[in-house]
């Protein structure tokens, strides 16, 4: 076959014009890079990514990593991603429940609690989310009381200017045994779940999955963690002079921004399922009433299920914007990765390129991670059509 006919033919045509616009942008990365490494060797800066081996030297004020001042650069970045995905797997929890309860007040028959509900959401969809941040931090948190006249919170935790201070134990073990226990009991719940499938498509009788559930996901794990409760020697705060001494501190960054996480992005969520729930047909609602059921059951066992199908992609982009939000901490001085990596370790090093290279692919990795977690989660609840 000849180059015209060949060329002739749009198949041809449409991946010859892919090639040239994939090598259009390997062209343009390669002159931004080379251009980049020429400028930096110009200016004497050294390029690569041994910077990351060196000491960092610097201090940081709440870490679960057991960092300090000596431990290299890299350990810097790994105090900067734990703490990144701390305060947005708490917020992306609290925001989903308190989303969920204000979403559900939205389509109350109540006027005062639907009222209340949409004016809340209106407030939060129509300020930045940094003026937020902003105002938790200074308007809420630091004006909390002194560590002396500190809110108590059922008298092992206090809640003051300089942070929310909790019992810290002394011993993990118990609680991995917790988290073991769910695990199991969320792997017997799934092989119950399919084996409940192929029965009710056999016989038409489906397992009684509900009791299951409340057994092996919730008081199984409630048990174990009670009994590691009980069973674990506490390091119980205590105010000792000006300040309490023992336990562990939540920063007032972190509360502050984790506050403003979850309450901004509730607002959206509960607007994500206002609109889940309408979205379901009426005649479901009807069907479940005519069966003799609840409001409450129909809620949970009919209108919830299918309006998850309508729910999980907004909500994926939600959770995506809470990780990537998370970087407005910087703004308050949370150690995250932004703070952290992109300000105190590329003012020590100058390593501008790699230390940008380094977060953009953090936060894209991560974002990745998540996404193709919900997209999963959203093939299994699809409905499936014959």
């Amino acid at each position: 076959m000849s180059v015209a006919a060949l060329l002739r033919d749009r198949k041809v045509r449409d991946v010859l014009a892919q090639v040239a616009v994939a090598a259009g942008l390997v062209a343009l990365i390669v002159f931004f890079v080379r251009n980049a490494s020429e400028n930096m060797v110009k200016a004497g800066i050294a390029s690569g990514f041994g910077f990351l081996w060196r000491d960092s030297g610097i201090e940081v004020p709440f870490q679960l990593t057991g960092y300090t001042a000596s431990s290299s650069i890299l350990g810097l970045l790994w105090v900067g991603i734990v703490n990144t995905l701390l305060v947005s797997v708490v917020s992306i929890v609290a925001a989903t429940l308190l989303g969920f309860l204000i979403g559900v007040a939205r389509l109350s028959r109540n006027p005062m609690l639907s009222g209340l509900a949409g004016a809340y959401v209106e407030f939060v969809r129509n300020i930045p989310l940094l003026f937020f941040v902003l105002i938790w931090y200074f308007g809420v948190v630091a004006s909390l009381p002194a560590p002396r006249a500190s809110i108590p919170l059922l008298d092992i935790a206090f809640l003051n200017n300089r942070g929310l201070t909790v019992p810290l134990p002394q011993e993990a073990a118990g609680f991995a045994y917790t988290l073991l226990v769910l695990l199991l009991g969320m792997a017997v719940q799934l092989a119950l779940v399919a084996l409940s499938r192929r029965r009710q498509a056999r016989t038409g009788h489906a397992l009684p999955l509900g009791w299951t559930a409340l057994l092996l996901l919730l008081a199984a794990p409630l048990a174990t963690l009670l009994w590691a409760v009980l069973g674990t020697a506490w390091d119980v705060p205590a105010l000792r002079g000006f300040n309490y001494r023992g336990g562990f501190v939540l920063v007032p960054e972190f509360v502050a921004l984790f506050a403003a996480l979850s309450t901004y992005t509730a607002g959206f969520v509960a607007e994500i399922v206002r609109a889940g729930i309408l979205a379901v047909p009426a005649g479901q609602v009807e069907a479940a009433k005519a069966l003799g059921l609840r409001p409450g059951l129909a809620l949970r066992l009919v209108v919830i299920p299918q309006a998850l199908r309508v729910m999980v992609p907004p909500m994926t982009s939600q959770y995506l914007n809470v990780i990537k939000n998370s970087s407005f901490g910087a703004a308050i001085a949370y150690p995250d990765v932004v703070s952290l990596f992109m300000g105190s370790a590329l003012n020590n090093t100058g390593q501008a390129i790699e230390i940008i290279a380094i977060t953009l692919a953090l936060y894209l990795s991560i974002s990745l991670a998540v996404s193709g977690f919900m997209n999963w989660y959203n093939a299994r609840i699809a409905l499936v059509t014959r």
